[in-house]
């Protein structure tokens, strides 16, 4: 499974954290607003209510009441406010502002002295809109006794829930602006916090590509045990390299020298001599597989002069044949590995093609993402199926295809195996031969290389 980059990961924990605080906070402020509003409508109807019963008298037993009342709301007929007096469970007084209202089934009122506020009332002279409803009961003396009077004072919510809509869509419009400029920050303060990273895998590809010995630039403290075993790696795998080779070399001579005793001791059988000289052949094309591949994962050789210089030397060998090399290979194209391994694996098969060619051979070099590919291609004969299978066994040598062609395909076997790639022969449309080989490219080399 594909991981998430850093960048990625940190967007998307930015977005679930802004999912989840955006509403929180609009929720919390929306309640803090809204109890701040009906606080205010509270105090608001309160004063309305003392202003009645400051205004109200009772005569005996008639109420009193004034024409005009101190509150503006309650003289203007549908301004939103209605206010009402209940004496004996009977309204004996309504407002102005309530004059085409009926006003027959109040809300239920409180004990005297107290007061009762309600925010989502819906009177039955309105059904279609709620109201805040504030009731407060005093007492008058009648001419028996003290008795309860209700006053009432009823507003539409329209205004409010208009005025709180009004503020959700404020708060809502600058909670978004402040997410996208939050992510904005997010994004340009992600990109300076992987600066370092991006400079470290830049200089880590330019190292792998032989630009440089080691990682050399400063980076921030946290990235210094990286940068040390990076380059402990690269010296550790440099030194275990030559201490390979050395090895190797010391091998070879060190059963150079045996053999040729051997060879020239007498007397020696023809079948002896034959046995030694194949453990020498053995023993030198072993040691070739064996050091081939190791030049390490800065290694980087540009493809193009070598298949010059293999050109003009076929040019040269084959010029009574007068054959016709072509070569198509972009300049900057490279092979991840060791030129002379490359010189090997081509060497062989342009070789094998020139050998086997009536007029021409084609080279045509092809790089993408993933893979290095060498074509050459001849118009001769071609090789038939049952060659071709023999020659892409691992180690096969064909030793007659088309006057001797075919020498050096199982080190040209053995070394695209080494590399990591493939190796195919295919039949040409003039008749000849297409040899395709698939080598891994860029920093993939480096990672077959150091899985050995």
């Amino acid at each position: 499974m594909k991981q998430l980059s850093l960048r990625t990961r940190s967007v998307l924990l930015a977005l679930l954290a802004l999912a989840l605080f955006i509403p929180v906070t609009v929720f919390t402020l929306d309640n803090a607003y809204t109890s701040s509003l009906k606080q205010a409508k509270l105090s608001e109807l309160r004063l309305m209510s003392l202003a009645l019963v400051a205004a109200f008298e009772l005569d005996g037993e008639v109420p009193v009441m004034p024409e005009l009342l101190y509150e503006e709301q309650l003289n203007l007929p549908d301004s939103g406010y209605v206010g009402m007096i209940v004496f004996r469970d009977k309204v004996v007084w309504q407002s102005a502002s309530a004059l085409n209202v009926d006003m027959s089934s109040p809300p239920a009122a409180p004990k005297v002295g107290q007061e009762a506020f309600l925010d989502n009332v819906r009177p039955n002279f309105d059904n279609s809109h709620q109201y805040f409803s504030y009731v407060f009961t005093a007492e008058f003396a009648s001419e028996d006794d003290f008795e309860p009077v209700h006053f009432y004072v009823l507003n539409d919510k329209t205004a409010f829930l208009s005025e709180r809509s009004a503020f959700l869509n404020t708060v809502w419009k600058g909670m978004l602006m402040l997410a996208a400029g939050l992510l904005l920050l997010l994004l340009v303060g992600m990109n300076i916090i992987l600066l370092p990273v991006r400079k470290l895998i830049s200089e880590i590809k330019h190292t792998a590509r032989g630009g440089q010995a080691q990682i050399s630039e400063h980076y921030p403290p946290e990235f210094d045990g990286l940068k040390g075993s990076i380059n402990h790696l690269i010296r550790t795998e440099s030194q275990q390299r030559e201490r390979y080779k050395n090895s190797l070399g010391d091998l070879a001579h060190s059963l150079k020298t045996p053999l040729a005793v051997a060879l020239g001791a007498s007397p020696l059988s023809a079948e002896a001599r034959d046995a030694l000289l194949q453990i020498d052949a053995l023993i030198q094309r072993q040691l070739k597989r064996a050091s081939a591949g190791q030049t390490g994962w800065q290694t980087a050789t540009p493809v193009r002069p070598v298949l010059e210089k293999l050109i003009s030397a076929m040019n040269k060998i084959y010029q009574d044949r007068g054959l016709t090399l072509s070569l198509t290979c972009e300049p900057d194209t490279r092979f991840w590995g060791d030129q002379t391994d490359l010189m090997e694996m081509l060497g062989n098969l342009l070789d094998n093609a020139c050998k086997a060619a009536s007029s021409q051979v084609k080279i045509h070099v092809s790089e993408d993402d993933s893979w290095l590919v060498l074509r050459i291609e001849d118009d001769g004969p071609g090789i038939s199926d049952e060659h071709k299978s023999r020659l892409l066994e691992r180690g096969t040598r064909l030793d007659t295809y088309a006057e001797g062609q075919g020498i050096g395909m199982a080190v040209v076997s053995d070394l695209v195996g080494i590399y990591g790639g493939q190796l195919d022969i295919q039949q040409a449309p003039s008749g000849g031969a297409i040899i395709d080989i698939r080598l891994p490219a860029s920093g993939q080399t480096s990672s077959l290389l150091f899985s050995r």
